[in-house]
Parts: C-alpha cells; structure tokens; sequence
C-alpha cells in the first residue's frame, strides 16, 4: 500500500474487479426486482452511471484501509454502495407507481437485504418470515422518506446501516422471548 493518500485514492479499479461488481449488481437487481414486484427488464441502468458508484466504492474501501487499517464490514459497504446510488442514480423504471424514485426503493432495499443477511442467521427459521415482514412494514416508509427528503452523508449512512442491523437484532430478541 503507498504512504500518499492521493495515490491511495487514485488506484483505479481493474476491469476483473469492474466487472465482478457490475455482475453482482445484476444479481442484486434481480432479488430487488422481486422484492418492489416488477419485472427487471421495466428497470434500466445507465452503465456510466453504475461504473461511477463502483469505483466511488472502492476509492472509500481504499481511504478506509489506508487510514484505520482494515477492511469495511459488509454491512458499511452496502451503506456507501447505498449513498453512491441515491447521488448518481443509476437505475430508471418506464412506469414506476411508487411513491419515491426507484434509486431510494433500491439504496434502502440494499441496507435492508445486507442486515437481513447477517442477523438472520442466528434467528430460527419459523420467525424470520413474520420478522422481515415486521421489520419492513413498521420502518420502510421511515427509511424512505429520509432517503427522498434529507442530505444524508456516507457516515450517516453507515450509522443507518448499523441502526437496520439493530433493529433486525432487537426484534430477533423479542421474538425469541
């Protein structure tokens, strides 16, 4: 690793790395598409736009190396992943009847999907159901609001990764009692 933060930061992404990313976004966008109910072919990505979030990623999980030395946990990357779509925008539906653009319903369900994913694990398989369900119907429209009406920072949104995580917990916990 080089001792000058701007030559840090100026590592480009490799085209593997572009392109590993660009493949995993499309998986993503698949399990997102089931999840807003409409079909992945209506959702159109601007490529320029989707290259521009993955290497404005991965110049953050370069400045978060060079200086803290360690990686972002995945729950943070998904936080800057999710605050990188709702500035540049990438995603675009023909007709969308929702109540906020397609790129805030995507930045949540990205926080939404990774907390899921990592405190899910620890709950029994006959409450996770009634959990997300919980979880999505009492904060989604919060979360959503926020992302359409407020200026949120990357470390905010960090912080609101962590908050989703929590919350996934705290329910996991009361359920379980």
């Amino acid at each position: 690793m080089t001792n000058n933060l701007t030559e840090a930061r100026c590592i480009p992404p490799s085209e593997e790395y572009l392109n590993n990313k660009r493949s995993y976004f499309q998986k993503i966008l698949h399990e997102f598409a089931n999840y807003v109910s409409i079909d992945k072919s209506r959702i159109k990505v601007d490529n320029k736009l989707l290259d521009d979030v993955i290497v404005r990623l991965h110049q953050r999980l370069n400045y978060y190396l060079f200086f803290h030395g360690k990686n972002l946990e995945q729950s943070r990357q998904a936080a800057i992943y999710a605050y990188w779509i709702l500035r540049y925008r990438p995603l675009r539906v023909l007709v969308w009847d929702k109540a906020y653009d397609v790129n805030i319903y995507f930045a949540f369900y990205t926080l939404f999907a990774v907390a899921l994913f990592q405190t899910l694990s620890s709950c029994p398989k006959e409450y996770q159901v009634d959990i997300v369900m919980n979880i999505r119907k009492e904060y989604e429209s919060d979360f959503l609001r926020s992302f359409n009406e407020y200026d949120i920072s990357k470390e905010s949104m960090m912080m609101i990764s962590d908050s989703i995580k929590s919350i996934f917990k705290a329910e996991i916990k009361r359920i379980q009692s």
